[in-house]
């Protein structure tokens, strides 16, 4: 077959060609390498666990909150608290650093006031006072900081008056824990309070007997309560690693 000279490339063409398909690849090995990164570094997006912090008043506590992935029924955003670890510390009392040893555990709440009806989702706590731990709880925690208020309506000769509050990422009976010596610890969220905005409390006890508070609900006060969710490798960060892999795969082969 007689091919022309002139039908060939000349080698400022040829040069040009090459020159568009390696930048083409280079945009999309830099693509790629970009999305392999983010996805290996991106954490789950529910964790189980939060490492979590609060102080004020002398009253310190950190480390890690573990929750479980299934909603609580009835109570929008609630997530259970299933164990905890760190440490707390209560400068009033002279404890520092002494160890958490678990959270008290109690049951999910029941007989929860059902939509359209005044004080939806409130609900008696699980567990209170009387219960000889010196606090009202119910170890639930809400990942979105939107915990409801949760109060029912006063009851018959109650003089307290109703709780409208809500907000935090407890509500306003809040996650009970024990801390070596046999000290009882207490921490919860009073919500979006006027003229203070969003307030937390803690408390700790002993045999029943509350010893500290400070961020009671309308005192003016307020622990600082943080919690963040602990990232999980798992699957992300496998695929990561492989789009990682894929991308060293793909620029060995246009380079050879």
């Amino acid at each position: 077959m007689n091919i022309s000279l002139d039908s060939r490339p000349s080698c400022a063409a040829a040069r040009w060609v090459s020159a568009r398909i390696a930048s083409r690849s280079n945009v999309i090995l830099s693509a790629l390498l970009v999305l392999a990164t983010s996805v290996a570094l991106a954490p789950a997006a529910k964790a189980d666990s939060y490492t979590f912090s609060f102080s004020g008043g002398g009253l310190s506590a950190s480390g890690v909150i573990d929750v479980s992935s299934a909603t609580v029924p009835g109570v929008p955003g609630a997530y259970q608290v299933t164990g905890i670890s760190g440490s707390f510390s209560d400068s009033n009392l002279g404890l520092s650093n002494v160890a958490i040893t678990g959270l008290q555990t109690t049951g999910l709440p029941t007989n929860i006031t059902p939509p359209g009806q005044p004080y939806a989702g409130s609900f008696v706590p699980p567990g209170s006072q009387a219960d000889g731990y010196g606090f009202s709880w119910d170890n639930l925690f809400y990942p979105a900081g939107d915990s409801p208020a949760v109060c029912p309506p006063p009851g018959p000769g109650d003089p307290n008056p109703p709780y409208p509050f809500g907000g935090g990422l407890l509500d306003i009976y809040g996650l009970l824990f024990n801390v070596q010596g046999g000290y009882n610890v207490d921490v919860w969220s009073n919500g979006v309070l006027p003229g203070l905005g969003l307030s937390y409390g803690a408390g700790d006890s002993l045999n029943g007997k509350v010893l500290s508070t400070y961020g009671e609900p309308f005192a003016g006060t307020s622990v600082n309560f943080t919690a963040s969710p602990v990232p999980e490798p798992g699957s992300l960060l496998l695929l990561g690693t492989g789009m990682v892999g894929l991308v060293g795969t793909l620029r060995r082969k246009l380079m050879a």
